[in-house]
Protein backbone atom coordinates (compact mmCIF):
# COMPACT_ATOMS: atom_id res chain seq x y z
CA UNK A 1 0.00 0.00 0.00
CA UNK A 2 1.34 3.22 -0.68
CA UNK A 3 2.05 5.91 1.42
CA UNK A 4 0.54 8.88 1.70
CA UNK A 5 0.22 11.71 4.59
CA UNK A 6 -3.81 12.50 5.99
CA UNK A 7 -2.99 16.31 4.88
CA UNK A 8 -1.93 15.70 1.65
CA UNK A 9 -4.55 13.12 1.00
CA UNK A 10 -8.03 15.15 2.12
CA UNK A 11 -6.33 17.87 -0.13
CA UNK A 12 -6.27 15.47 -3.26
CA UNK A 13 -10.02 14.01 -2.12
CA UNK A 14 -11.42 17.66 -2.05
CA UNK A 15 -9.34 18.33 -5.43
CA UNK A 16 -10.75 15.33 -7.21
CA UNK A 17 -14.29 15.99 -6.49
CA UNK A 18 -13.99 19.49 -7.79
CA UNK A 19 -12.53 18.46 -10.31
CA UNK A 20 -15.49 16.02 -11.25
CA UNK A 21 -17.74 18.57 -10.68
CA UNK A 22 -15.47 20.77 -13.38
CA UNK A 23 -15.69 18.31 -16.11
CA UNK A 24 -19.16 17.72 -16.00
CA UNK A 25 -19.91 21.28 -16.05
CA UNK A 26 -17.33 21.39 -18.64
CA UNK A 27 -18.97 18.78 -21.08
CA UNK A 28 -21.97 20.32 -21.23
CA UNK A 29 -20.49 24.08 -21.66
CA UNK A 30 -17.55 23.63 -23.63
CA UNK A 31 -14.20 22.77 -24.28
CA UNK A 32 -13.07 26.67 -23.93
CA UNK A 33 -15.63 27.34 -21.04
CA UNK A 34 -14.49 24.35 -19.20
CA UNK A 35 -10.28 25.00 -19.32
CA UNK A 36 -10.76 28.41 -17.95
CA UNK A 37 -13.32 26.98 -15.53
CA UNK A 38 -10.90 24.13 -14.56
CA UNK A 39 -8.10 26.73 -14.44
CA UNK A 40 -9.32 29.27 -11.94
CA UNK A 41 -11.14 26.51 -9.60
CA UNK A 42 -8.04 23.89 -9.64
CA UNK A 43 -4.96 26.31 -9.47
CA UNK A 44 -4.80 26.84 -5.78
CA UNK A 45 -5.86 22.95 -5.31
CA UNK A 46 -3.27 21.76 -7.53
CA UNK A 47 -0.40 24.14 -6.11
CA UNK A 48 -1.35 23.02 -2.25
CA UNK A 49 -1.18 19.39 -3.49
CA UNK A 50 2.39 19.93 -5.16
CA UNK A 51 3.91 20.83 -1.70
CA UNK A 52 2.06 18.39 0.05
CA UNK A 53 2.39 15.18 -2.33
CA UNK A 54 4.45 13.66 -4.79
CA UNK A 55 1.92 12.79 -7.29
CA UNK A 56 0.41 16.74 -7.91
CA UNK A 57 4.00 17.79 -9.19
CA UNK A 58 2.54 20.10 -11.98
CA UNK A 59 -0.68 22.35 -13.65
CA UNK A 60 -2.57 20.19 -16.33
CA UNK A 61 -2.34 22.21 -18.99
CA UNK A 62 -6.57 21.91 -20.76
CA UNK A 63 -5.79 23.89 -23.07
CA UNK A 64 -6.53 22.42 -27.02
CA UNK A 65 -7.49 19.11 -24.88
CA UNK A 66 -10.48 17.25 -27.20
CA UNK A 67 -14.02 15.99 -25.43
CA UNK A 68 -12.51 12.73 -25.75
CA UNK A 69 -9.78 13.70 -23.80
CA UNK A 70 -11.44 15.23 -21.40
CA UNK A 71 -13.49 12.20 -20.88
CA UNK A 72 -10.50 10.35 -20.64
CA UNK A 73 -9.36 12.41 -18.44
CA UNK A 74 -12.57 12.34 -16.12
CA UNK A 75 -12.06 8.37 -16.18
CA UNK A 76 -8.73 8.41 -14.77
CA UNK A 77 -9.40 11.02 -12.18
CA UNK A 78 -11.80 9.02 -10.96
CA UNK A 79 -10.10 5.93 -10.91
CA UNK A 80 -7.98 7.68 -9.01
CA UNK A 81 -10.69 8.64 -6.26
CA UNK A 82 -11.34 4.96 -6.07
CA UNK A 83 -8.03 3.99 -5.14
CA UNK A 84 -7.57 6.59 -2.77
CA UNK A 85 -10.62 4.91 -1.26
CA UNK A 86 -9.62 1.97 -1.23
CA UNK A 87 -5.87 2.56 0.65
CA UNK A 88 -7.70 4.72 3.08
CA UNK A 89 -9.97 1.31 4.34
CA UNK A 90 -6.57 -0.21 3.82
CA UNK A 91 -5.55 2.48 6.26
CA UNK A 92 -7.64 2.04 9.14
CA UNK A 93 -7.99 -1.92 8.38
CA UNK A 94 -4.30 -2.09 9.09
CA UNK A 95 -4.67 0.33 12.06
CA UNK A 96 -6.99 -1.95 13.55
CA UNK A 97 -5.12 -5.10 13.38
CA UNK A 98 -2.19 -2.98 14.84
CA UNK A 99 -4.16 -2.10 17.92
CA UNK A 100 -5.30 -5.46 18.20
CA UNK A 101 -1.70 -7.09 18.05
CA UNK A 102 -0.48 -4.76 20.73
CA UNK A 103 -3.27 -5.47 23.09
CA UNK A 104 -1.90 -9.25 22.40
CA UNK A 105 1.55 -8.27 22.87
CA UNK A 106 0.70 -6.57 26.15
CA UNK A 107 -1.43 -9.04 27.79
CA UNK A 108 1.66 -11.45 26.73
CA UNK A 109 4.57 -9.37 27.94
CA UNK A 110 2.69 -9.38 31.13
CA UNK A 111 1.78 -12.83 31.32
CA UNK A 112 4.28 -15.23 28.79
CA UNK A 113 2.59 -18.21 30.11
CA UNK A 114 -0.92 -17.91 28.46
CA UNK A 115 -1.45 -18.97 25.15
CA UNK A 116 -4.26 -15.83 23.73
CA UNK A 117 -6.24 -16.44 20.26
CA UNK A 118 -7.73 -13.42 19.40
CA UNK A 119 -11.72 -12.88 18.53
CA UNK A 120 -14.38 -10.19 17.66
CA UNK A 121 -18.41 -10.32 19.15
CA UNK A 122 -20.27 -10.75 16.33
CA UNK A 123 -23.56 -11.50 17.67
CA UNK A 124 -25.50 -10.67 20.98
CA UNK A 125 -28.99 -11.37 22.20
CA UNK A 126 -31.18 -8.51 22.70
CA UNK A 127 -32.81 -10.42 25.37
CA UNK A 128 -30.01 -11.95 27.09
CA UNK A 129 -30.39 -10.44 30.79
CA UNK A 130 -26.71 -11.78 31.79
CA UNK A 131 -25.36 -10.10 28.66
CA UNK A 132 -23.49 -13.43 26.74
CA UNK A 133 -22.33 -13.06 23.45
CA UNK A 134 -21.07 -14.69 20.33
CA UNK A 135 -17.66 -14.41 19.10
CA UNK A 136 -15.70 -15.25 15.43
CA UNK A 137 -13.98 -18.03 16.68
CA UNK A 138 -14.53 -21.58 17.27
CA UNK A 139 -12.85 -25.01 17.50
CA UNK A 140 -11.13 -24.78 13.88
CA UNK A 141 -8.97 -22.07 16.26
CA UNK A 142 -8.38 -23.93 19.11
CA UNK A 143 -10.83 -23.12 21.29
CA UNK A 144 -12.46 -25.24 23.49
CA UNK A 145 -15.74 -25.42 25.90
CA UNK A 146 -14.71 -23.52 29.54
CA UNK A 147 -11.41 -21.34 28.23
CA UNK A 148 -11.09 -18.27 30.00
CA UNK A 149 -12.50 -15.03 27.86
CA UNK A 150 -10.16 -11.77 28.56
CA UNK A 151 -9.30 -8.45 27.59
CA UNK A 152 -5.88 -6.67 28.41
CA UNK A 153 -8.47 -4.76 31.03
CA UNK A 154 -9.50 -7.93 32.14
CA UNK A 155 -11.82 -10.92 33.06
CA UNK A 156 -14.87 -11.02 30.70
CA UNK A 157 -16.26 -14.68 30.61
CA UNK A 158 -16.41 -18.04 29.96
CA UNK A 159 -16.50 -20.05 26.91
CA UNK A 160 -19.78 -22.43 27.19
CA UNK A 161 -20.86 -23.12 23.75
CA UNK A 162 -18.16 -24.12 21.08
CA UNK A 163 -18.56 -24.65 17.12
CA UNK A 164 -16.73 -25.05 13.93
CA UNK A 165 -16.23 -21.13 13.64
CA UNK A 166 -17.78 -19.47 16.41
CA UNK A 167 -18.23 -19.97 19.93
CA UNK A 168 -20.96 -18.49 22.71
CA UNK A 169 -19.52 -16.67 25.49
CA UNK A 170 -21.18 -16.86 29.11
CA UNK A 171 -19.93 -13.56 30.68
CA UNK A 172 -18.94 -12.06 34.29
CA UNK A 173 -22.49 -11.39 34.68
CA UNK A 174 -24.04 -14.00 34.33
CA UNK A 175 -25.68 -16.83 37.57
CA UNK A 176 -24.05 -19.37 36.12
CA UNK A 177 -19.88 -18.17 36.09
CA UNK A 178 -18.09 -18.53 39.23
CA UNK A 179 -14.77 -17.14 39.28
CA UNK A 180 -12.29 -17.61 42.26
CA UNK A 181 -11.24 -14.66 42.94
CA UNK A 182 -8.84 -12.73 46.09
CA UNK A 183 -8.02 -9.42 47.38
CA UNK A 184 -4.17 -9.95 47.70
CA UNK A 185 -3.59 -6.99 49.34
CA UNK A 186 -5.59 -8.09 52.31
CA UNK A 187 -4.89 -11.50 51.88
CA UNK A 188 -8.17 -12.95 51.53
CA UNK A 189 -10.10 -14.99 49.08
CA UNK A 190 -13.65 -15.55 47.65
CA UNK A 191 -15.76 -16.61 44.50
CA UNK A 192 -16.97 -13.87 42.28
CA UNK A 193 -20.47 -14.60 41.50
CA UNK A 194 -23.62 -12.21 40.17
CA UNK A 195 -27.33 -12.79 39.97
CA UNK A 196 -29.50 -11.03 37.31
CA UNK A 197 -30.47 -7.97 39.42
CA UNK A 198 -26.39 -7.50 39.99
CA UNK A 199 -26.32 -7.99 35.72
CA UNK A 200 -28.62 -5.54 35.24
CA UNK A 201 -26.49 -3.04 36.81
CA UNK A 202 -23.68 -4.72 35.37
CA UNK A 203 -22.45 -5.35 38.99
CA UNK A 204 -20.71 -8.86 40.60
CA UNK A 205 -20.06 -9.96 44.08
CA UNK A 206 -17.64 -11.42 45.58
CA UNK A 207 -18.86 -14.29 48.63
CA UNK A 208 -17.66 -15.82 51.57
CA UNK A 209 -15.82 -12.74 53.06
CA UNK A 210 -15.15 -13.69 56.59
CA UNK A 211 -16.64 -11.38 59.55
CA UNK A 212 -13.70 -9.48 60.11
CA UNK A 213 -12.44 -9.21 56.63
CA UNK A 214 -10.13 -6.26 55.80
CA UNK A 215 -11.81 -5.59 51.99
CA UNK A 216 -12.98 -2.29 51.64
CA UNK A 217 -14.07 0.44 49.02
CA UNK A 218 -11.48 0.60 46.37
CA UNK A 219 -9.60 -2.58 46.93
CA UNK A 220 -8.33 -4.34 43.75
CA UNK A 221 -9.48 -8.17 42.92
CA UNK A 222 -8.00 -10.47 40.98
CA UNK A 223 -8.51 -14.13 39.77
CA UNK A 224 -6.62 -16.81 42.26
CA UNK A 225 -6.09 -19.68 39.79
CA UNK A 226 -8.33 -21.79 41.83
CA UNK A 227 -11.03 -23.70 40.05
CA UNK A 228 -7.88 -24.20 37.41
CA UNK A 229 -10.20 -22.33 34.70
CA UNK A 230 -8.85 -18.68 35.06
CA UNK A 231 -4.83 -18.37 35.25
CA UNK A 232 -3.96 -16.11 38.12
CA UNK A 233 -3.82 -12.40 38.78
CA UNK A 234 -6.17 -11.12 36.10
CA UNK A 235 -7.71 -8.20 36.84
CA UNK A 236 -11.43 -8.58 37.48
CA UNK A 237 -13.00 -5.31 39.27
CA UNK A 238 -12.68 -2.48 42.18
CA UNK A 239 -14.49 -2.97 44.83
CA UNK A 240 -17.58 -0.41 45.35
CA UNK A 241 -18.55 -1.93 49.23
CA UNK A 242 -18.51 -3.92 51.47
CA UNK A 243 -22.03 -5.55 52.80
CA UNK A 244 -23.70 -7.49 54.79
CA UNK A 245 -26.00 -10.60 53.27
CA UNK A 246 -29.80 -10.03 55.43
CA UNK A 247 -30.33 -13.75 54.61
CA UNK A 248 -27.39 -15.36 56.75
CA UNK A 249 -25.60 -12.30 57.90
CA UNK A 250 -22.82 -13.30 55.65
CA UNK A 251 -20.36 -10.32 53.88
CA UNK A 252 -19.85 -9.87 50.87
CA UNK A 253 -18.53 -7.48 48.23
CA UNK A 254 -19.76 -5.48 45.62
CA UNK A 255 -17.73 -5.02 42.47
CA UNK A 256 -17.92 -3.09 39.25
CA UNK A 257 -15.97 -5.22 36.78
CA UNK A 258 -12.98 -3.54 34.85
CA UNK A 259 -14.73 -4.54 31.64
CA UNK A 260 -17.91 -3.21 30.35
CA UNK A 261 -19.48 -6.69 29.50
CA UNK A 262 -22.13 -4.47 27.55
CA UNK A 263 -20.14 -2.69 24.96
CA UNK A 264 -16.96 -4.81 24.78
CA UNK A 265 -15.90 -6.01 21.01
CA UNK A 266 -12.64 -7.65 21.07
CA UNK A 267 -11.45 -10.03 23.23
CA UNK A 268 -8.53 -12.96 24.17
CA UNK A 269 -9.46 -16.50 24.32
CA UNK A 270 -6.79 -18.15 26.49
CA UNK A 271 -6.56 -21.62 25.17
CA UNK A 272 -3.78 -22.71 27.50
CA UNK A 273 -1.82 -22.11 30.81
CA UNK A 274 -0.07 -23.30 33.35
CA UNK A 275 -2.28 -25.22 35.56
CA UNK A 276 -5.26 -24.99 33.17
CA UNK A 277 -7.79 -27.51 34.39
CA UNK A 278 -6.13 -28.22 37.26
CA UNK A 279 -8.77 -29.25 39.68
CA UNK A 280 -7.47 -29.80 42.79
CA UNK A 281 -7.55 -26.29 43.65
CA UNK A 282 -10.95 -25.61 44.04
CA UNK A 283 -13.31 -22.81 44.58
CA UNK A 284 -13.00 -21.80 48.47
CA UNK A 285 -16.16 -23.49 50.48
CA UNK A 286 -18.67 -21.54 52.21
CA UNK A 287 -17.10 -21.09 56.45
CA UNK A 288 -19.21 -21.94 58.94
CA UNK A 289 -20.53 -18.74 59.41
CA UNK A 290 -21.93 -18.04 56.22
CA UNK A 291 -23.70 -20.47 53.89
CA UNK A 292 -23.46 -20.09 49.98
CA UNK A 293 -26.73 -18.69 48.89
CA UNK A 294 -27.28 -20.76 46.01
CA UNK A 295 -27.64 -23.57 48.30
CA UNK A 296 -29.87 -21.25 50.94
CA UNK A 297 -32.52 -20.79 47.82
CA UNK A 298 -32.22 -24.17 46.98
CA UNK A 299 -33.44 -25.48 50.41
CA UNK A 300 -35.89 -23.23 50.21
CA UNK A 301 -37.55 -24.58 47.30
CA UNK A 302 -37.55 -28.32 48.72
Amino acid sequence: MEKFTTRGFKILMVAVVVLIGAVIYGLSAGSSVFSNLFGIVSAPLLTAGTNMTEGAKEFIDLDGMSKEELKKLYVELSEENRKLREQLVDYYEVKEENASYEDILSVKDAMPDLQLTSASVVGRDPNDVFYDFTINRGYLSGISEGDAVITEMGVVGVIDEVYATSSRVRSILSEKTKIGASAKECGESGVIASDIQFANSGKVKLLYLTRDTQVQAGTIITTSGAGGVFPSDLLIGRVDSVERSNADSSFYAILTPYVDIKTVSDVFVVTDFEGKGDVQANLPEASPEAEDPAATAQKGNE
